[in-house]
């Protein structure tokens, strides 16, 4: 419970029923605003809401309804929204690798039930889903009214490319007290230059504007040519191959500061006679491979990925006020303490990896200097990084 509403540590009574009440009415505000958007639209926005929605969601063999208030809708492969891209309409299915089938990690991850064979659980997309993403697309930056800032580490080696890239995180529930704030960790492979970019990036967020609550997910978003794309299954793109783990899940349990840390790891590598970006999972030292976004996406990442990010980034709301980082803490060199990335690797052209340590020189990054702050062990290969967030940055 704590945990989930964003404190930090354990205290009085009374502060707890303070931080509920607050986080009752912040849920409370986003579902209402969630409504007043839906009710103000014109009957012919509805019904243009309505055609899209009868493309994006295919009709289910089976349903599920989850806990936290996702329903995920069970297609058959070759139905799902991705091979509705123009791009995809000749795209070979890619065989390289049996997905394995395994159960949710209990302890990780809220748990739906697996889809039956020759299904994938796709998370189904609602009205107000469309209408946070209308907004969300509309801004420059892909995140609404506020300013982005990134806190981390990136890597980018002259005349080197990379193939693929890994990391494990610990997930926190860091308090986002606005709708057009959010909160995440992320890893992002990216070619390109300003304005003309390919990128993947993955990780775990707050993000009240593109779900419509405050709980921490899993996320996955791409951009690729002409500047298209999107978060998780919101548009064609993604196939979906695990019939139980998809790029969009609710964490069970979030880290305790000097407690128990929840962890997670993800892995992005390309497919080099295709040109495919495959998505996998770390859970408990295994790979478990969710699905892989087509090499026709990315004219850009065709060939490899430029750069490397890992670290925290956030959104600030319309009054220039950014939110937590991680567990809200500066970081120090406790793991248990702050928000911190492990075992971080590149990977080359025959798929061996390479610690991205002191010899791979990776620069610092920090966007909003005096609210966040970052650590580089390059001897461990850990960067640590959070921070409470505020007003301004330096």
């Amino acid at each position: 419970m704590a945990s989930y509403f964003g404190l930090k540590t354990a205290g009085s009574f009374l502060p707890l029923v303070v931080r509920l009440i607050l986080a009752y009415h912040h849920a409370v505000m986003l579902v209402e605003g969630g409504r007043a958007g839906a009710s103000r639209l014109s009957m012919e926005e509805d019904l243009e809401l309505d055609r899209q929605l009868n493309i994006l969601n295919k009709p289910p063999i089976k349903s599920m309804h989850t806990r936290w208030g996702d329903i995920f809708d069970c297609v058959e492969f070759h139905d799902q929204l991705a091979f509705d891209h123009p791009l995809l309409k000749n795209h070979v299915f890619s065989k390289k690798k049996e997905t394995t089938q395994a159960s949710p990690h209990k302890k990780l991850m809220s748990q739906i039930e697996g889809c039956p064979k020759g299904t994938v659980p796709i998370r189904r997309t609602t009205k107000e889903d469309l209408i946070r993403a209308k907004k969300i697309s509309s801004s420059s930056n892909g995140g609404g009214a506020g300013d982005e800032y990134r806190v981390g580490i990136t890597l980018g080696i002259q005349d080197k490319l990379f193939f693929g890239a890994s990391g494990v995180t610990n997930i926190w529930h860091p308090y986002v007290n606005h709708p057009g704030q959010f909160s995440a960790a992320e890893m992002v492979l990216q070619a390109g230059t300003t304005g003309q970019t390919n990128e993947i990036k993955v990780g775990w967020t707050v993000n009240p504007s593109l779900y419509g609550d405050a709980m921490t997910r899993s996320f996955a978003h791409w951009t690729g040519g002409n500047n298209t794309g999107c978060y998780n299954n919101l548009c064609p793109g993604f196939v979906q191959l695990h019939s139980t783990y998809t790029p969009v899940m609710a964490f069970e349990n979030t880290s305790i500061i000097s407690g128990t840390q929840v962890k997670m790891g993800w892995y992005i590598h390309l497919e080099l006679e295709n040109g495919n970006w495959w998505l996998s999972l770390l859970i408990d030292e295994s790979f478990i491979e969710v699905g892989y976004w087509p090499g026709e996406l990315f004219p850009l990442l065709k060939q490899g990925a430029e750069r490397i990010y890992w670290g925290g980034r956030v959104k600030a709301g319309n009054d220039a006020i950014t939110p937590e980082m991680a567990s809200a803490f500066y970081p120090n060199d406790d793991n248990d303490h702050t928000g911190s990335y492990e075992n971080l690797k590149y990977y080359d052209q025959n798929e061996e990896f390479w610690m991205a340590d002191h010899k791979a020189h990776p620069q610092s990054v920090n966007d909003c200097k005096g609210r966040y702050d970052a650590i580089w062990d390059d001897s461990k290969s850990i960067l640590r990084y959070g921070g409470p967030g505020g007003d301004t940055c330096y």
